[in-house]
């Protein structure tokens, strides 16, 4: 049995699917969450400055796709072949724009930066999401199978819900004109191996 750690901050956020891979696949994982006042003396330790990383006997990976990926591939979350697997990838990288997008309105929201998120709002949740979210529900319309791509469940998925979970907890009603993809996050939180892990987790940004 391989010797796994995952070490990222006490929140969901960007390591939160790689934690959920682990979890639907039933690996045994060190799950070790760094606190604020820990970080300074960590940060300088690591590869890149940044977390999530993964510990996978005895090698390290970094950047949270990289590691949602390596995972993805090792318990079967990744795509039915080569085909699918890219198209994970691309909808992935479309997840990260979404992201990215929203950055400067979350960051206000989250407390990180001072600033009124309503003033944010316009620009960096309903524009993004107007362009975004149209683009996942046809996804989901090509899919057939409740999920971003035929197969079923990938990684993807819960690179997509974790966010759309955090657009929920700053932004309530985001999902009112998208009621499939709201559905879609609540069927990803109904799955078996996963359901009693979401009824309990902290639900920490």
């Amino acid at each position: 049995m391989a010797d796994i750690k995952l070490v990222y901050f006490d929140v969901r956020g960007i390591g939160e699917p790689a934690r959920l891979i682990l979890k639907y696949a039933k690996v045994k994982f060190t799950d070790e969450r760094i606190d604020w006042e820990q970080w300074p003396t960590i940060k300088p330790k690591t590869k890149n400055g940044k977390l999530p990383y993964l510990e996978y006997d005895g090698r390290t990976i970094i950047e949270s796709y990289a590691i949602d990926r390596f995972l993805a591939r090792k318990y079967n979350l990744a795509g039915k072949d080569e085909f699918e697997a890219a198209l994970v990838d691309s909808i992935a990288d479309i997840q990260k724009d979404f992201y990215n997008s929203t950055l400067p309105w979350l960051f206000v929201a989250r407390g990180y930066v001072d600033g009124n998120p309503e003033d944010l709002k316009k620009e960096h949740v309903d524009e993004p999401c107007k362009t975004y979210f149209p683009i996942f529900s046809n996804y989901l319309k090509e899919s057939k199978s409740g999920f971003m791509v035929s197969s079923g469940l990938t990684w993807v998925d819960f690179v997509i819900t974790e966010f759309f979970t955090t657009l929920i907890q700053f932004h309530p009603n985001t999902f009112d004109k998208y009621p499939d993809l709201k559905e879609y996050l609540d069927r990803v939180r109904k799955v078996p191996e996963l359901k009693d892990y979401y009824s309990k987790r902290p639900n920490v940004y």
